[in-house]
C-alpha cells in the first residue's frame, strides 16, 4: 500500500514537470503528428486531461460525463495548459482530501479490478509514458526539450 502523502509527492512533482513538457511544445504546431499512426500534439496533450478525469471518476466517485474527452476541443496550447492545471489541481485537492481506507478499495477499470492506489499510479505512469512520446514530439516539431529527470541537450541551464 502507498500513503497518502507518497501519492501526494510523487504527483505534485509529476504534474510539474508535465506542465514544464506542455509548455515546451511551439504553440503553432499542435496539428504536429509525427506518423499516420499517431495522434497529433494537441490530442496526445489533451489524454493528460483526460488521466485527470480518470482519476477524478473512479479514485474520487465524482460524476464526471466521459463523453467530455471525446468533444474536448481545446482552441491553443494556452488553453490546454489551463485546463491541465485546473484538473490536476482538483486532483492533488481530491488525494488531501481522501482518507486512507478509501485508498484501499476495488476499482474497476477496463476490465480489471485495481486497489484505489494502484490505479492512481497507473494513470500517473501512463502520464508519465505519454511525457515522454510528447519530448520527441517537441524534438520534431522545432521545440526545444526541457530537462525532465535529468539534463537535456536543449535546456541550457543544464549542465553536459
Amino acid at each position: 500500500m502507498i500513503t497518502k502523502e507518497i501519492l501526494l509527492k510523487l504527483f505534485k512533482k509529476e504534474f510539474a514537470t508535465t506542465l514544464k513538457v506542455m509548455r515546451a511544445f511551439p504553440d503553432n504546431k499542435l496539428d504536429f503528428i509525427p506518423h499516420e499512426r499517431s495522434q497529433t500534439a494537441k490530442r496526445l496533450m489533451s489524454t493528460f486531461i483526460f488521466e485527470m478525469f480518470l482519476l477524478k471518476m473512479y479514485a474520487f466517485e465524482k460524476e464526471i460525463d466521459r463523453a467530455v474527452f471525446k468533444t474536448y476541443a481545446p482552441e491553443n496550447l494556452g488553453t490546454i495548459i489551463v485546463d491541465f492545471e485546473r484538473e490536476s489541481s482538483e486532483v492533488i485537492t481530491g488525494l488531501k482530501n481522501i482518507d486512507e481506507e478509501t485508498l484501499k478499495k476495488t476499482i474497476e477499470f477496463a476490465g480489471k479490478n485495481f486497489i484505489a492506489d494502484e490505479f492512481m499510479l497507473m494513470m500517473l505512469f501512463d502520464q508519465i509514458h505519454h511525457r515522454g512520446q510528447m519530448s520527441v514530439y517537441i524534438r520534431m516539431a522545432g521545440g526545444k526539450v526541457p530537462s525532465i529527470y535529468g539534463p537535456s541537450a536543449d535546456d541550457s541551464s543544464t549542465n553536459l
